[in-house]
């Protein structure tokens, strides 16, 4: 699970979330983690990840062959509470998801109601109940080749997994759930950047329109 990251230069009571959608492998958490760095004041960052619900109940096989890639593998309801206290202005705690172990660890981690809150992961644009908590939509856009090379190597390096393990759960589970979950919540975005790279220039671009948003709603 990617790190939870805060950079503190002072805070607001009510954070204004950033939600950053696509397809695994497509360069989600590096550009979440750029415009935490880019952004101005307080920002923190919430990964969509912490929020897969608990399969400790599951035998060893059953928590390998279970489906991460659906929306329903996430606690939707926590996530929803949690997301509606950040908007608030309230801190939460958010689980801590062991994948080696399918499971929640006992300590929680601290989010607090920044100036801006990036909420990063498959399902970030999937839920209508979230859409109205956030600033602003971003979707990151990458092909399906690109996408399998980045997960082979992440899983490897990160989860411990076989390549042959890797590649057969993209083709089973991964890619049909992007194409019924995950492609259709592009046109939700306001923003679509490539997970090519070049994130200087997007990340310029999404600072800007990111201002001209939180400058139209001052006004509002």
């Amino acid at each position: 699970m990617p790190s939870v990251s805060t950079c503190t230069h002072g805070a607001t009571p009510k954070p204004r979330l950033i939600a950053i959608a696509g397809p695994s492998g497509a360069g989600k958490t590096t550009l979440a983690k750029a415009l935490v760095d880019a952004l101005p004041g307080a920002v923190a960052l919430l990964p969509l990840d912490a929020y897969y619900a608990d399969r400790s109940d599951l035998m060893p096989g059953a928590r390998a062959r279970y489906n991460f890639d659906a929306p329903e593998a996430l606690d939707a309801e926590l996530l929803h509470t949690h997301l509606r206290a950040l908007a608030a202005g309230h801190s939460i705690d958010i689980p801590v998801y062991g994948f080696a172990s399918h499971s929640r660890q006992r300590h929680t981690l601290r989010i607090e109601p920044t100036d801006f809150v990036v909420v990063e992961g498959l399902f970030a644009l999937y839920f209508d109940e979230l859409l109205p908590l956030y600033t602003y939509q971003i979707y990151v856009d990458l092909a399906d080749e690109r996408c399998l090379q980045r997960r082979l190597i992440r899983d490897a390096n990160e989860r411990g997994r076989h390549a042959d393990d890797i590649r057969r759960q993209y083709a089973e589970q991964v890619y049909p759930m992007y194409l019924r979950y995950i492609q259709p919540t592009r046109m939700r975005a306001q923003f679509v950047a490539d997970g090519n790279g070049e994130w200087p220039e997007q990340i310029d671009l999404l600072l800007t329109a990111i201002d001209s948003v939180r400058q139209k709603d001052s006004q509002e």
